[in-house]
């Protein structure tokens, strides 16, 4: 038999829906599952094309399907770039409030929040440096692209900006870190409402937290304290530190991505620029093998690799970056303004070439972590 037969024929992808029915996510992170602006500019905003697509995009990439969505608990549910950026803007809108900001402000904040991931494209992280490395493509360029109307997904955003008289440049540099106001230092800082948001889902996602990091409570002192909430602050990049190394990281992580990305190396053929800016299901449809190997690899890693070294007999040469970061403090350093995080909160990423073959021979699995 063909091997496009079999895995065509094989049908235990269908037991990994992409984006099954569950309950809200957790108020920790937003007040609610479709969250409705009281602002009609970020419910339009909300409302477009290009940011409803994030609702099918997944937050963490092939590493959502280490475990199975779960209806009862949070920390099982698949998160989705859509909800990240939601509660990115929340925090925004939450920070606003507190420091009293006009509304003006108060727009390009929620705006960079809900806007800044709007150029991810399917499993996120994971297929990005195959798309990049064949076609020129990575979700800092879709992501201009999409702001300023020139992809498929139309020109809603800079339409509505003009609308409402935001400028549209001055949100993206808030989204680059270039901004030159007060409040940069929201999007630019090592502590940022992007990251604040993103670890603590992650965190979520990883395991049923005891004392799950609440990302609001550290806005709320960010905005009404003058001085810096050091203890706050220190206590969110020790957690930074322990997601990116024990979760993000991880050797099972990165092995979900290797094998995603060998597939699509190997099958490049197939694979076409315009599907950066499709969502997972429709990748899904016209390439439903790429996601049935995260059901074999859940079952048997050892399975998923016979699978695809009997179509393609060099994966366990292909290599792929495997980073390591560390994230330290700066304790003899006070934050008296924004420049001073920089310092204190340092952050060091290196990166290797690791091949399937060593990833599968060196992998040990924190069963603490991923059970």
């Amino acid at each position: 038999m063909a091997v496009e037969t079999v895995w065509r024929d094989d049908e235990e992808w269908e037991r990994l829906p992409l984006f099954p029915e569950l309950p809200p996510t957790p108020a920790l992170l937003l007040d609610s599952e479709d969250r409705v602006f009281t602002d009609p500019f970020l419910a339009e905003l909300a409302h477009t094309r290009p940011l409803q697509r994030l609702k099918n995009i997944g937050f963490l990439g092939a590493l959502d399907y280490i475990r199975l969505s779960n209806g009862s608990d949070f920390h099982r549910r698949r998160h989705n770039r859509y909800d990240h950026s939601l509660g990115v803007a929340e925090l925004a809108l939450l920070y606003a409030d507190i420091r009293g900001l006009n509304r003006y402000d108060s727009r390009v904040l929620a705006a960079a929040g809900l806007l800044h991931d709007i150029g991810h494209g399917p499993l996120s992280h994971t297929l990005e440096p195959v798309f990049n490395a064949n076609f020129g493509i990575n979700h800092h360029k879709a992501g201009t692209a999409i702001l300023e109307g020139k992809t498929a997904l139309g020109g809603q955003i800079h339409e509505i900006m003009t609308a409402y008289q935001v400028d549209l440049d001055e949100v993206v540099a808030m989204i680059d870190g270039t901004h030159p106001g007060a409040h940069a230092f929201l999007f630019a800082s090592p502590i940022n409402l992007d990251t604040i948001e993103g670890i603590s889902r992650s965190r979520l996602f990883a395991a049923k937290a005891t004392r799950p990091f609440n990302p609001k409570r550290l806005v709320a002192l960010i905005a009404a304290e003058d001085a810096w909430p050091t203890k706050a602050a220190d206590e969110f990049w020790r957690l930074k530190d322990s997601v990116y190394n024990l979760i993000i990281h991880h050797p099972h992580g990165l092995l979900f991505d290797g094998l995603a990305q060998a597939y699509m190396s190997a099958e490049i053929s197939q694979f076409r620029p315009a599907y950066f800016l499709w969502n997972e299901e429709q990748l899904r449809s016209r390439q439903p093998e790429l996601f049935s190997i995260f059901a074999w690899a859940r079952k048997s890693k050892r399975r998923a690799l016979n699978r695809l070294s009997e179509k393609n007999p060099k994966i366990f040469e292909h290599s792929l970056k495997a980073p390591v970061r560390s994230f330290a403090i700066n304790e003899h350093c006070r934050v008296n303004q924004p420049d001073d995080l920089k310092i204190r909160y340092v952050q060091s990423k290196i990166s290797r070439s690791v091949t399937i073959a060593e990833l599968v021979g060196s992998m040990t699995i924190n069963k603490a972590v991923l059970t």
